[in-house]
Formats: structure tokens, C-alpha cells, sequence
């Protein structure tokens, strides 16, 4: 039997820096999730840090568009993984989150990424889909906490991503844990 464990990257990642910018004897400050201050702009300093935490598959952002980039996918992230996400239209809330006009922030992410924000979030909302139904949660249950208007469109763009239905994805699933 496979052991399915979960740990809490909100938690682990700041836990990591901490550790590591300590043991570096670096001044910082953590921010949101994702974002660090060092309160040092020495080359040297910069340079130790960051092959301290590639260790941990931690790469540093430097440019500001990479960094906008992050922060949208860090809003949308945050978003997904509330309880019950927002009502209002998602547009309006990253643009209120990053305090950022929305059409500014669509057009450098597509630039950015080669897809949109609305595809971004439906990609997103089909992977937590997928760690929901493998916690045996019903269809109806997901597709509320999803904000999706209907099974039907959960499962349709479930359907058009995975290029499988929610429940021939969990059938398949289920398959390879009885195959170990």
C-alpha cells in the first residue's frame, strides 16, 4: 500500500527560507508568499543566497515581469485554494488583489505566457479538481466549491483539458492504486 501524504507549501517554503537565510547570516524580511527582502544588495550576498535555496528547486525572480507573473499566479492559487472562492468576477478581484488594472495585468501575462488568464485559471480549477475527486468528493460538491455554474461545465472542461471525464479519471486512479 502507498502512504498518500500531504504537507502545506504555505507553511514549508517560509519555513525553508528561514532556515537557510539565517544560516547565510542574511538580514531579510519575509513578505507575502512568495516574496522576500534581503536587507543587503551586495552581489556576493544575492549570489550565495541564491545557490543556498536552488538546493530546494528555489529560483529567484529577477526580472519585474517575471515577477508580476508570479503574483498573478500566486492571486490565482490563493484563489482556487480558498474554501469557497470569490463570487465576484475574477477579473475584478486579481485586479483589486495586485491593485493593478486588469487589462494591464491579462496583456503581460499572455505575453508572458502564451495563454490567457482565463485559460490559466481553467488549467488551475481542472488540477484541483482532479486532488478533490481523489478525496472522494462528489462532482456536485467541487463544481460549488469550484464556482462552476453546473457538473456540466466542470465536467465538460475537465473533459476538454484531460481529455477525460471526472469519472473515467477516478476509475483510472483507482485502477493503478489497485495495480500496486
Amino acid at each position: 500500500m502507498i502512504a498518500n501524504l500531504k504537507f502545506d507549501a504555505a507553511v514549508a517554503l517560509p519555513a525553508i527560507l528561514k532556515e537557510q537565510l539565517e544560516n547565510l547570516g542574511v538580514q531579510y524580511r519575509l513578505k507575502d508568499f512568495g516574496e522576500f527582502e534581503l536587507y543587503s544588495d551586495n552581489p556576493e550576498i544575492i549570489e550565495k543566497v541564491e545557490q543556498q535555496l536552488k538546493i530546494f528547486g528555489i529560483t529567484l525572480i529577477d526580472s519585474p515581469r517575471a515577477q508580476l507573473i508570479q503574483k498573478i499566479k500566486n492571486v490565482i492559487a490563493a484563489m482556487i485554494d480558498m474554501e469557497e472562492m470569490p463570487i465576484s468576477k475574477i477579473s475584478c478581484y486579481i485586479a483589486e488583489q495586485l491593485g493593478m488594472n486588469y487589462s494591464y495585468i491579462s496583456t503581460i501575462f499572455s505575453e508572458q505566457t502564451h495563454t490567457s488568464i482565463e485559460n490559466y485559471i481553467i488549467l488551475q480549477k481542472v488540477e484541483k479538481a482532479k486532488r478533490l475527486l481523489l478525496q472522494d468528493l462528489s462532482l456536485t460538491e467541487i463544481s460549488h466549491m469550484l464556482n462552476y455554474s453546473s457538473v456540466a461545465h466542470l465536467s465538460g472542461q475537465f473533459k476538454k483539458t484531460t481529455g477525460l471525464t471526472p469519472t473515467t479519471f477516478k476509475k483510472i486512479i483507482a485502477q493503478r492504486k489497485e495495480a500496486v
